[in-house]
């Protein structure tokens, strides 16, 4: 099949890949139709690995996808061919014990997309669990689809917050996550969410599509001011999305006494 391979550090080729998969009774054969760029992918393109995850031969990129089934299995009853889905993109080992506790995503085993050595999704067609792959709405376009595994991200950091009505929300980083974050704590019943990043480019997007948001570039504007301003004594709920090591150094300033911090 043919497949977006990424080389070598910074070396991206699209060519024919032999990618070894039998269609098993409880399996689904999909056809991606979107794919999104994740910044897993942009930070292995630019230095070859994250953390231990380091590519070592050419791999498929992408796990962030939505597509058509194109073949069942004999035990698949909620899916069909035609069906338009998105993916989970981790496999687990269904017979772990953080699986059985519903925390499948935490198993040490996991197989998650575009993650050496498992080749991603940006190909003609992969095969995949039907247990993990869920049939989209008709109002729900493939491009939405494919934001689904992001989306889940902002919506389970809602939930682990716990969000009362009326709680005040601070994200820490307006990329991709941030973004979808601030949108489900709105969704969940805060009151009133702060975002804050220091690129423009990226609070614009919020100031255009969501502005009932606050975006606070923390280059240019004192933020402890903003939030002293927007609250009592502190915001109720804060959510890292930046990954900065010096904003663990110094939230809790942030954050009301009994309040909840999601990293």
């Amino acid at each position: 099949m043919k497949a977006v391979v990424l080389e070598e550090i910074g070396k991206i080729s699209m060519r024919e890949i032999e990618i070894k998969e039998e269609l098993s009774p409880n399996d689904v054969r999909i056809e991606p139709k979107c794919v999104g760029i994740c910044g897993s992918d942009v930070h292995y393109y630019k230095y070859g690995k994250i953390g231990d995850f380091i590519v070592n031969e050419p791999m498929v990129l992408g796990h962030e996808a939505s597509g058509v089934v194109t073949e069942v299995g004999e035990n698949i009853k909620h899916l069909k061919v035609g069906d338009r889905v998105c993916m989970e993109p981790g496999i687990p080992n269904f017979q772990s014990s953080e699986t059985m506790n519903g925390m499948y995503n935490l198993d040490p085993e996991v197989k998650f997309w575009a993650t050496p050595p498992i080749h991603g999704c940006l190909r003609d067609y992969f095969i995949h669990p039907g247990i993990l792959t869920f049939k989209l709405p008709d109002n729900v376009s493939f491009e939405e689809g494919a934001a689904v595994e992001p989306v889940a991200i902002g919506m389970y950091s809602a939930k682990k917050a716990q969000i009362e009505p009326g709680d005040i929300a601070l994200v820490m980083g307006a990329g991709t996550i941030g973004i979808v974050t601030a949108i489900s704590a709105l969704s969940s019943g805060c009151s009133k969410v702060i975002i804050t990043d220091i690129k423009d480019d990226k609070l614009d997007i919020v100031r255009k599509n969501y502005p009932s948001i606050t975006c606070v570039n923390a280059a240019k504007e004192n933020l402890q001011e903003i939030i002293d301003n927007n609250t009592t004594n502190g915001v109720d709920i804060f959510f890292e999305a930046t990954g900065a090591r010096n904003i663990l150094a110094t939230f809790t300033s942030m954050v009301k006494p009994g309040g909840k911090a999601v990293l």
